[in-house]
């Protein structure tokens, strides 16, 4: 018997726990639908991707569900969120989960009033939960948990609260003309930023544009520049290739009177049997004093010979010829003489170095033969002067005609450089060069290479 009664009382006990546990979870089912109703209708409003996701899960999702879940597990929207754990702070409470149905039902229609009222002006939550959507809302709360019979006095109240809901909006509410007006505000700012961003964007274009034009032109400029002397340096090695095969400067031949005074100083040098001009001098001078001006035959050079050969009958040159062969005998008697007087005399004067010109040379610093002249000529640029006691070896300096200057110093790599060193760099405004220092140059095999470089300055 004892043991009926214990089972009977556990049984109560539990029965009266169940109910009460079904009281609680019907009030947390109805906060939750109520605050899912919400979050439909907030996100029903916005077309992002993930917004809309969000959306299409609340449809799915049966009354009763969690939004906040759905909300965080899709993610991006936390301040949606934090909206709606705001509304459903209700359920939480330990007394609301207490409360029958009817007293449960006045404590969502007034957290639902006051969410409204606080976000009633965001544009979020104020037009998505206009008075029709909050009824359909209300209904499904009423469906959830009945409200007590006294509550049917309660919709004059409802009606007035209703009332006063559109004497709050029209008091809160923005006017049409001031929604348009602040929204040609904002389109005139839109455009305002969009004309500035323009312009920004148009004066970077321009500029970008204007460094392009100038950096081709540039470019241009220097490229023809490039090109011309391009072509000046061709048209100088063609002119160098030209001066090393055939000679610029031949040597000028002596004139008429020259010849014929070699010719019989020559014929006279032959006669007497010696080279030394003073020998035969000499020899002249005893002969025309020993003999008779009248008996000894007057010697005539081979080119008076030949003038008079040229002037007279062609019968009487045989006789002409054979009166020089008769000279000789007496000759060798007043060598001694000769012999003899040369040490009281004065010396000779030195025989002076010889001096010939060369245009520039290669750029491995050779001469060319071919081009070697005995004067200054345009094509000259470098002087030469050969040591009498060592014909092989030479000193050279650059000697140029001043009207050529600018041409070797535009041209200094191939015709300057080869041979010379300079103390100082050249610049544009250099007009002339100096000399420091004089070079060597050897003879081999026929032509002159530099040996030691000149020393120049550009001034």
């Amino acid at each position: 018997m004892n043991l009926l009664q214990c089972t009977f009382r556990t049984t109560v006990v539990l029965l009266a726990s169940a109910s009460l546990s079904f009281a609680q979870n019907t009030n947390q089912a109805a906060v939750d639908t109520l605050t899912k109703d919400v979050a439909i209708a907030v996100f029903a409003k916005i077309s992002q991707p993930k917004a809309q996701e969000i959306y299409a899960q609340l449809l799915a999702c049966d009354d009763g569900c969690d939004p906040q879940q759905i909300i965080r597990g899709v993610g991006s929207w936390d301040q949606v969120g934090a909206k709606m754990q705001e509304l459903s702070e209700l359920k939480n409470t330990a007394r609301f989960v207490s409360l029958p149905p009817e007293e449960a039902n006045a404590a969502i229609r007034k957290q639902l009033a006051m969410f409204y009222a606080k976000y009633k002006t965001d544009q979020n939550y104020g037009k998505p939960l206009s008075p029709d959507i909050q009824a359909r809302m209300l209904a499904k709360i009423d469906a959830l948990l009945p409200p007590a019979e006294v509550s049917q006095a309660a919709p004059p109240a409802e009606k007035a609260t209703t009332a006063s809901q559109p004497t709050d909006e029209e008091e809160t509410d923005i006017s049409p003309a001031a929604l348009q007006l602040s929204q040609l505000e904002r389109q005139t700012k839109e455009a305002q930023q969009k004309q500035l961003w323009m312009l920004l964007l148009g004066a970077v274009g321009g500029l970008i544009v204007g460094a392009g034009a100038v950096y081709l032109l540039a470019y241009r400029g220097t490229k023809t520049e490039v090109d011309r002397l391009i072509g000046e340096n061709k048209k100088l090695s063609k002119e160098n290739d030209s001066l090393r095969h055939k000679p610029v400067n031949e040597p000028r031949k002596p004139q008429g009177d020259l010849v014929q005074k070699a010719s019989a100083f020559d014929a006279i040098a032959a006669e007497l049997g010696t080279n030394n001009p003073l020998m035969a001098i000499r020899q002249l001078k005893s002969q025309s004093d020993s003999a008779d001006s009248s008996s000894a035959p007057k010697v005539i050079p081979r080119a008076r010979q030949s003038e008079s050969i040229v002037e007279s009958t062609p019968p009487r040159p045989t006789p002409v010829q054979k009166q020089p062969v008769a000279v000789p005998p007496p000759s060798p008697a007043p060598v001694p003489a000769p012999v003899a007087a040369p040490s009281p005399a004065p010396t000779p004067a030195p025989v002076r170095s010889a001096v010939f010109y060369f245009p520039p040379p290669d750029p491995n610093g050779q001469f060319d033969s071919q081009h070697k002249a005995d004067m200054l000529s345009p094509e000259s640029a470098y002087r030469f002067s050969i040591d009498v006691n060592n014909p092989s070896l030479a000193t050279f300096r650059f000697e140029a005609e001043p009207g050529r200057v600018a041409r070797f110093l535009t041209y200094r790599n191939y015709m300057i450089e080869p041979a010379c060193d300079s103390e100082n760099s050249y610049m544009t405004s250099h007009t002339r060069i100096t000399m420091r220092r004089d070079g060597e140059a050897v003879l081999e095999n026929g032509a002159w290479r530099v040996k030691t470089k000149a020393l120049i300055r550009y001034e």
